[in-house]
């Protein structure tokens, strides 16, 4: 009976392993729906219709609008929680002044760029200066340093 038992979960634990996870962040379907879009026919309200509200709106130009899709799926049981990017869409798209789209940019995961980011640490100039970099620096230290709030008795 317990061989049974244990047949069962393992057989029930193997099975819900295979089911990937997928987070989905954004629209759903981005490509698609921005194949509708149409420059110098589509307008605002049409883009509203079919994309619902931007994602980002842009601060400097109020006519250009941002729509991100992101969808990420877990590896396997093995990486423990790590998730592989499997779609990462972004379509921006830029109005003139009555409203009409004049732009149309989509980009895909593969125009992603790989980011080297350098960890090196930046040196203060004063630090090996003698007497004067170690006052810079203990001044350095006192401005940085969290404030105590005092106790009354």
């Amino acid at each position: 009976m317990r061989i049974i038992i244990i047949f069962i979960l393992f057989v029930l634990t193997i099975g819900c392993s295979n089911n990937k996870v997928v987070k989905n962040h954004g629209l759903n379907a981005l490509d698609i729906k921005a194949e509708k879009i149409l420059v110098s026919k589509s307008n605002k309200n049409d883009v509203l219709n079919i994309l619902g509200k931007p994602s980002l709106i842009s601060l400097f130009d109020n006519n250009s609008w941002i729509f991100i899709q992101t969808e990420k799926i877990n590896q396997s049981i093995f990486k423990l929680g790590k998730s592989k990017i499997t779609r990462n869409n972004v379509l921006e798209i830029k109005f003139n002044n009555k409203g009409i789209v004049n732009n149309l940019k989509f980009y895909a995961l593969n125009d992603m760029n790989d980011l080297n980011v350098v960890k090196d640490i930046t040196v203060s100039e004063y630090e090996n200066t003698g007497s004067i970099g170690k006052l810079f620096k203990s001044i350095e230290q006192k401005i940085n340093s969290p404030i105590k709030k005092r106790t009354r008795n």
